[in-house]
C-alpha cells in the first residue's frame, strides 16, 4: 500500500463524492441525515454507487461495497495511492479525441492507478456523467463536450482518500456482505431493496412505479 503525501490545510475539506452517479442520494441528504439514528457501531452500505450518504456522514467505521468491480477499484486506490491517482488525471486533456482514445482502453488491463484515472476522467467529461456500458461492458458514454470540467480535483481526492482509508472497501455481492458483516447495533443504508422488518422510508414522495426504493436500517441482529 502506498501511502499518500501529508495533506497541506488546502487538503483539509469535508469529503464529498468522486462521481455523479445515476440513483445519486445527493439531492435527497435532507431528508435522509435527521432520520440516521445517533448512536451505532458501524455503517455497512452494500450499493455503493457514488456513495453520497457515506461521504456526507463520514463514519468512523464502515463497511462499503459494491459489485461493480471497475468502481471498488476507484474507491480502494483513492485510498491506497491517491497520488498515483491524481498524477494519472494530470495527463488528460479534455478532447473529444483524447477522451475516445481513453475510452476504448480495457480498464482491466491498466494500473489500477491509472484504471481509477481513467474512471474518473471519463466520468467528468462524458455526456451527463453517465456510467454505461455495452454487454462487452465497455463504456459507450459519448463524449460530453464540456468546456471546463474539473477533472483534477485534488482537494476531494485528498478528502475522499483519508476516509476511504479508515474503512473496509468489498467488492461483492449485497447479500454475501451482509450475511458475513452484519452484526448487532449496525446502521444499514440500503437501495434497491424492499425491506420490511423496522425499516424507516426516507421519502413519501418515490412514485409507485420507481425502481429504486431509500430505506435505512437499524437493526440488533445478533
Amino acid at each position: 500500500m502506498k501511502a499518500a503525501l501529508l495533506p497541506s490545510p488546502a487538503h483539509q475539506a469535508a469529503p464529498k463524492p468522486l462521481l455523479k452517479w445515476a440513483g445519486g442520494k445527493t439531492q435527497l441528504l435532507g431528508e435522509i441525515i435527521p432520520k440516521i439514528p445517533q448512536n451505532y457501531s458501524r455503517y455497512i452500505e452494500p450499493f455503493f454507487g457514488g456513495g453520497a450518504v457515506f461521504f456526507s456522514l463520514r463514519p468512523d467505521k464502515a463497511i462499503i461495497a459494491d459489485n461493480n468491480p471497475e468502481l471498488i477499484n476507484l474507491y480502494q486506490t483513492v485510498a491506497d495511492d491517491v497520488d498515483g491517482v491524481i498524477a494519472k488525471l494530470r495527463q488528460y486533456e479534455n478532447t473529444e479525441d483524447s477522451f475516445y482514445a481513453v475510452r476504448a482502453q480495457d480498464w482491466t488491463k491498466l494500473s489500477c492507478a491509472e484504471a481509477s484515472a481513467r474512471t474518473i476522467f471519463l466520468n467528468k467529461t462524458c455526456y451527463n456523467g453517465l456510467y454505461r456500458v455495452n454487454k462487452s461492458g465497455g463504456f459507450n458514454v459519448p463524449f460530453g463536450g464540456y468546456k471546463n470540467p474539473k477533472i483534477t480535483d485534488e482537494v476531494s481526492l485528498y478528502a475522499a482518500s483519508a476516509l476511504l482509508r479508515r474503512s473496509t472497501i468489498i467488492c461483492g455481492d449485497y447479500k454475501r456482505v451482509l450475511q458475513e458483516n452484519a452484526r448487532q447495533e449496525t446502521l444499514f443504508f440500503l437501495t434497491h431493496l424492499i425491506c420490511q422488518s423496522q425499516s424507516t422510508p426516507i421519502s413519501n414522495d418515490i412514485p409507485k412505479n420507481s425502481s429504486t426504493k431509500r430505506i435505512i436500517l437499524s437493526l440488533p441482529l445478533r
